[in-house]
């Protein structure tokens, strides 16, 4: 009898151990970039709404317009819908293509050369719709923002790295829950996405 119950005790134990090994080898084969966006809508917006953003051409609301620019009323900002590397698509009314991740240097050079410049932390943040995470942005009003746990939209904002004041990291907000923080912004090896402002 002792023997059966040992025997039913390992095999119930071996079954578990191969069951948590499935669900873990299961994990690991899902795709970095595979997040869904996820929205609390009973959570009260902190943040600027679709109806502050009119297009720029028509002054229509970009919920009834289409445009690669966004407009908030708001700050009198005008945004790229997409993120550098994406082209807007007038048929679909989406940012077609793969956006670039670029170094801070190549992020500031990359706005200054096209027209446009790389936003300030407070800018950036003033655009987030903290209702949602993976991207924290509104999709309708920035659709193709990537959702990224290693990688977020640059800021121009330096961040001071130490007791000498030496500028050598810069702010960033990522793309997964929306926190802030900042890179190494000297190294070309690292890299974050950028959306441009005028």
């Amino acid at each position: 009898m002792k023997a059966q119950i040992t025997h039913l005790t390992h095999r119930h134990s071996y079954s578990l151990r191969s069951l948590l090994i499935g669900i873990i080898g299961s994990l690991l084969l899902i795709p970095a970039h595979s997040f869904a966006q996820v929205c609390n809508t009973k959570q009260v917006a902190e943040t600027i709404s679709i109806r502050n953003f009119i297009n720029p051409d028509t002054l229509i609301s970009l919920a009834t317009s289409s445009g690669p620019t966004a407009k908030d009323i708001n700050s009198n900002l005008t945004w790229d819908r997409c993120v550098y590397g994406q082209q807007w698509n007038y048929t679909t009314q989406q940012c077609d293509g793969s956006p670039v991740l670029l170094s801070w240097p190549e992020a500031l050079q990359k706005a200054s050369v096209l027209g446009w410049r790389v936003p300030n932390i407070k800018e950036l943040n003033s655009i987030l719709n903290m209702q949602c995470t993976y991207p924290p942005f509104d999709l309708a009003i920035f659709p193709g923002t990537p959702a990224s746990e290693d990688h977020g939209l640059w800021t121009s904002s330096p961040h001071i790295g130490d007791v000498s004041g030496t500028r050598t990291n810069a702010w960033y907000i990522d793309l997964g829950p929306g926190l802030l923080n900042y890179r190494d912004a000297i190294d070309e090896k690292t890299k974050n996405f950028v959306k441009f402002v005028k």
